[in-house]
Parts: structure tokens; C-alpha cells; sequence
């Protein structure tokens, strides 16, 4: 079974990627794997002027798979996840996040990690990982200043309003109008353009922050393995989660 759906414009130069495991698009090492080959796929294409990640179904991610995020898997689950948002971050000309209903979790790691973002008007959008006791660690490194303290360290969904206020969305699409929305988007400033002028836009627009992005994101996920993992409180809100119980904190 395919977890992601790749597909190109018939002249070439919209290539888009969906999550394809509705109704939740659940990102698990399986999924990272298949995204970080089509990731490289698109990449290679010299006729590509854009990307566009989407997804399948009412909602585009409910966030990054629980159990893989308990010490035997978790490790090779940051792995995986972390190729994906650093081939997007380094991804050779512009993306374009395309958001309906939830996006949870590691599914909002994926769209914090293109360069366009844009959402449904009923998208809700969330960090919830400090409610089970761990940090997102991609979303550490890409979100900053109030939207970074108020989405991380409260776990709260916000709407698409909220988050274009934040600076996480940069269109809202009416409601039930996002296909139409981000063709509309595509078409008017990326598919009239030149593929190599964009290559080079995108690169100098990227290369200046991409030093410091890496480097906080190392840092979050060797802060995650290290010195939360090992940690009581850094399993006991996962393994509440898989067992439909509220967590037992020991702060330890």
C-alpha cells in the first residue's frame, strides 16, 4: 500500500506530493521513507518550478505516529522525520503547504518546513506533543518567538486565523476552496516563471538562515534523545496515550 501519492502537471512543473493514509495521514517510518524517495525524485526534475505537499481526506495530518515514539523506536522515528523536514528545508525551488482540517503534531513539522503555507479557513493547527510529555523537536527549531512559547509550551490548537496572525499561514483559502486556492496560487506566481531563476531565488532566500535552522534542529532532537528519553516523564505520556489512561508524572 502507498502512503504518499506523487503526481506532475503535464508540462512539468507543479509536482505534488500527498499524504495518502486517510483518514488520519499518521506519519510513521514507512511514510518518511516513501516522502523522503518522492522528496528526491521531485528534487532531481529540471523542469519543476514548484512543489505542493497535500494531503488525502478531511484533514491533513493528526501528527507523527505515537507508538514509534517509545525508546525502541523512537530514535529511528526522529531519524526519518528529520530527513524528511531537512529535504524540505533544502528543497531546490519553492514548496507550497496545502492544509485542510487537523495538523497535528509532526504533520504541522512538515508545513513549518515549506515555504508557503496555505490553509483551509476550518484548519486547525497544533502542537500537542508537551501534552504526552515530549517536545517536537522540528517545530522547536522552525518556530520562534511568541508563536514558538505559545504553541509548544501550550500544546493549543489555534485556527487558520490565528496561525496566519502568528505568521505560521500565509493564506487562507475559503472553506472547501483549497484545491482551487493553491492551483489558483501556483499558477499565478510560480508556473509563469523561470525554473532556473527560481532555483536561484529560492537558494539565496534559504542559504542565509539554513546554518542556524540545522543547528537548532540537531540541538531539540539530541535534547529529545539524550535528556528526555531516558527520562520517566519522557515515555509515561506515550505509553498513557497507547493505554487510554491519564499519565502518572513522577517529574523524573
Amino acid at each position: 500500500m502507498n502512503l504518499i501519492r506523487h503526481e506532475v502537471s503535464a508540462d512539468g512543473s507543479v509536482h505534488t506530493i500527498n499524504l495518502a493514509s486517510a483518514p488520519g495521514n499518521v506519519i510513521d517510518i514507512a511514510m518518511c521513507t516513501e516522502l523522503s524517495e518522492a522528496l528526491g525524485e521531485a528534487a532531481a526534475s529540471t523542469e519543476a518550478k514548484v512543489l505542493v505537499l497535500a494531503a488525502d481526506g478531511k484533514h491533513f495530518s493528526f501528527g507523527a505516529s505515537v507508538e514509534e515514539h517509545l525508546p525502541d523506536k523512537a530514535p529511528e522515528m526522529l531519524a526519518a522525520l528529520g530527513g524528511v523536514i531537512r529535504s524540505l528545508l533544502t528543497f531546490p525551488y519553492p514548496t507550497v503547504a496545502a492544509v485542510q482540517g487537523s495538523c497535528l503534531g509532526g504533520g504541522l513539522e512538515l508545513v513549518l518546513a515549506c515555504g508557503i503555507v496555505i490553509a483551509d479557513a476550518r484548519a486547525t493547527l497544533a502542537s500537542p506533543e508537551i501534552q504526552l510529555g515530549v517536545i517536537a523537536p522540528a517545530a522547536t527549531a522552525l518556530l520562534s518567538g511568541r508563536a514558538a512559547e505559545d504553541l509548544l509550551l501550550t500544546g493549543r490548537s489555534v485556527s487558520a486565523e490565528e496561525a496566519k496572525v502568528l505568521g505560521i499561514v500565509n493564506v487562507i483559502a475559503p472553506t472547501g476552496e483549497l484545491d482551487e486556492t493553491v492551483g489558483t496560487f501556483v499558477e499565478r506566481y510560480f508556473v509563469p516563471r523561470s525554473p532556473l531563476s527560481l532555483r536561484l531565488a529560492t537558494k539565496a532566500v534559504r542559504d542565509r538562515r539554513q546554518g542556524t535552522l540545522e543547528a537548532r534542529l540537531a540541538e531539540a532532537e539530541r535534547l529529545y534523545l539524550e535528556e528526555l528519553l531516558p527520562t520517566h516523564d519522557g515515555v509515561e505520556g506515550i505509553r498513557a496515550f497507547i493505554d487510554k489512561r491519564p499519565p502518572e508524572w513522577a517529574n523524573a
